[in-house]
């Protein structure tokens, strides 16, 4: 356990031992989603307070790891993510139990997964506290997929650990509702995930990598492709105005999921849009941010979100956002800064013509405005703050005054 010396000036500095909240999530690598994105940097950005420490446990296979920056693999323990085999592996239980027992708590990110349960039996064996985050996958979109094995393992399991927690947080004010329709009772903390951009961004890198795309507008999807995301119909309303786009490009980034490109692909050339699509694949890093230096529009009808990233990033980065109501967003519309829309084929055609039509010094006023309420709202110092007095509260500390507890 690593210590911290902490006194006021003039006094002998006195060791405090910092607090460790175990990270446990399914899965590292980004190409899984938001959850593997976003839990590193909560647990940086928590850190960064200067009273806990935060420790990464997966359940994934070990190549995973080599898929994360090399920073990121420090400290981090790997588990197996097969249920059976903690079912039969005594000694795989008892490993965690060790690890858990070191830890001041753990925080469990996704359920439905072996490594909820097998974490929340361990916190209890233990008696250590348990925060958990759903990160939207109770939605009910999310609880319509694979309804009925998600019904019976709630009522049999998941219900029961959630509700044994000392805490769930919940990324946004809808997921309390979420969590309160299972008729949870526990204590929810609100904290949304975060956001870091860099503080210089040029979109040189994605313009020399598509050079056909100088002077156009672009309309960047960042995300999974999935077909939760509403790539369908995004497609489709494309479509409607392609006569009509004049200068706008829609570049396609990402990922593929459950074979869903090939699909959008073929949907592309069927309505023949391939002069004014692009798909652009996986982009991290650098690309990842030169493709929000060079995008004018962040699009994301999805009918399912926990709280998007790209999303975050895009509003960081000054980039007016159109996203569906189910992103969970709704400081985009009370600030001005983008469309929030339902994903249905009309509405998203008549926020894109409404873009189009837009002027430059529109544009840049809703970027302007994006950008602070990042600032202000999900800066990671700020997220950072909210989660590490939540964790001190549930190790009997004041009861939180950043964050609203439902």
């Amino acid at each position: 356990m690593h210590v911290v010396q902490t006194a006021p000036i003039g006094v002998p500095s006195q060791p405090r031992e910092l607090a460790s909240w175990l990270q446990v999530l399914s899965h590292l690598s980004p190409q899984h989603g938001g959850i593997a994105v976003s839990v590193p940097q909560l647990a940086r950005a928590t850190e960064a307070q200067g009273s806990h420490e935060c420790p990464i446990v997966g359940f994934c296979d070990p190549g995973e790891l080599e898929q994360i920056p090399a920073d990121n693999r420090v400290g981090v323990r790997i588990f197996p993510p097969g249920r059976m085999r903690w079912v039969m592996d005594a000694n795989l239980r008892k490993n965690l139990k060790n690890t858990v027992s070191a830890a001041s708590g753990i925080h469990i990110h996704g359920i439905w997964e072996t490594h909820c349960a097998m974490a929340a039996a361990s916190a209890r064996a233990a008696k250590r506290p348990y925060i958990i985050s759903a990160h939207g996958m109770l939605e009910p979109w999310a609880l319509r997929h694979k309804r009925l094995k998600k019904a019976l393992y709630a009522a049999l399991v998941e219900t029961r650990v959630m509700q044994r927690a000392a805490c769930l947080r919940a990324l946004t004010v809808d997921e309390v509702d979420d969590y309160r329709s299972l008729g949870l009772t526990t204590p929810v903390a609100i904290v949304p995930s975060g956001v870091e951009v860099p503080s210089a961004a040029s979109a040189d890198l994605f313009r020399a990598k598509y050079p056909k795309l100088a002077g156009k507008r672009i309309v960047l999807f960042l995300g999974r492709i999935h077909h939760k995301k509403g790539l369908h119909i995004l497609l489709q309303a494309w479509a409607r105005i392609k006569r009509h786009v004049g200068d706008m490009h829609l570049v396609i980034a990402g990922p593929d999921s459950e074979n869903t490109l090939a699909a959008l692909e073929r949907m592309t050339d069927e309505l023949k849009l391939r002069s004014s699509v692009t798909f652009a694949g996986m982009l991290t890093g650098d690309a990842k941010w030169s493709a929000f230096a060079a995008a004018n529009l962040l699009v994301l009808p999805s009918y399912s979100e926990g709280f998007s990233i790209a999303v975050l990033e895009a509003l960081g980065m000054g980039v007016p956002v159109l996203v569906s109501a189910q992103c969970h967003i709704r400081e985009v519309a009370v600030h001005d800064c983008g469309w929030v829309i339902q994903p249905k084929l009309g509405e998203l055609e008549a926020a894109l013509e409404e873009f189009r039509d837009l002027s430059s010094n529109r544009a840049a006023q809703m970027g302007e405005r994006g950008k602070a309420l990042a600032r202000q709202r999900f800066d990671w110092s700020v997220v950072g703050k909210q989660m590490a007095q939540v964790y001190d509260w549930l190790r009997g500390g004041p009861k939180p005054s950043a964050v609203e507890i439902a």
